[in-house]
């Protein structure tokens, strides 16, 4: 009778494993689902995650009452989203969060001139470059004639955005500044004209546009390059061939539109 009960407990109780067990791979199997070019199309959108205050990339404006975020990345965002059948949803967020929430899941791409470094590298794949410039330092218009020389700001207080490839460059060219950073390029300027950097290092086309918006501040005549191939879309570590390709496909396509979208966007911002 004991033998009999205990045997009776046994099959329950490896039956009860058996169906966590199924459950468990269900539920794998559900996630594995979503990932990838085939689980983006089972969801029907991609999450994009950027940094909107970086025009004339990604910046808010205000359409019929409404707040929007537009820009060259958004037209390529809409490009991509068009060829994968599905429509986006945007994420914004300071720059220095989006690698992590790529990696958590939270978002599926990375659309914000996000440049392929060896240590982005490590935690995101990316797709070929869209787009690429070179980097120039931003003074105040009255110290123009003191800021003429790489020589001339090494003990300098520079400031850039966290994170960013602008960051590489002054650590790396001038290792005895006093680096700031900051989330985002309004912020740049402002500390700027407020005196409480010397210089800024900006992409050229946000340094027109800086500038456009502050008379108080100029853009040396100092440009820099960095070691990257230029800005590219960021997808989860270990993306399916499928995906990566598809992406890649409407870059090789649209490529040659993007500086048309840049130009755009940047009267756009002249407008507002």
């Amino acid at each position: 009778m004991k033998k009999a009960l205990v045997k009776k407990v046994s099959g329950i109780a490896l039956s009860g494993l058996l169906a966590i067990s199924l459950a468990g791979c269900g539920t794998a199997e559900k996630t594995a689902s979503k990932s990838g070019l085939e689980g983006i199309k089972q969801k029907g959108k991609i999450v994009v995650g950027m940094m909107a205050a970086t025009p004339p990339y990604e910046f808010h404006t205000v359409d019929g009452g409404k707040d929007k975020i537009i820009g060259s990345d958004i037209k390529l965002l809409d490009q991509v989203s068009k060829d994968l059948g599905v429509k986006y949803e945007i994420k914004d967020m300071d720059f220095d969060g989006l690698l992590v929430a790529l990696q958590s899941g939270k978002i599926d791409m990375i659309i914000s001139a996000m440049s392929p470094t060896e240590e982005r590298e490590k935690n995101a794949d990316f797709s070929n470059v869209y787009y690429k410039d070179r980097h120039v330092m931003i003074v105040r218009k009255s110290e123009l004639d003191k800021f003429k020389t790489n020589d001339s700001l090494k003990n300098a207080k520079i400031a850039a955005i966290k994170s960013s490839v602008q960051e590489q460059i002054v650590e790396k060219q001038f290792p005895n500044a006093d680096l700031k950073l900051l989330g985002k390029s309004t912020e740049l300027a402002m500390d700027l004209a407020a005196k409480k950097v010397d210089a800024v290092l900006v992409d050229r086309p946000t340094a027109t546009l800086l500038v456009k918006s502050n008379p108080s501040l100029a853009k040396t005549e100092l440009l820099f390059d960095d070691d990257t191939a230029g800005a590219a879309i960021a997808m989860p570590n270990d993306s399916d061939k499928a995906l990566v390709d598809a992406v890649n496909k409407t870059i090789d396509r649209t490529k040659p539109e993007y500086e048309k979208w840049l130009t755009d966007a940047m009267s756009k911002v002249k407008q507002n």
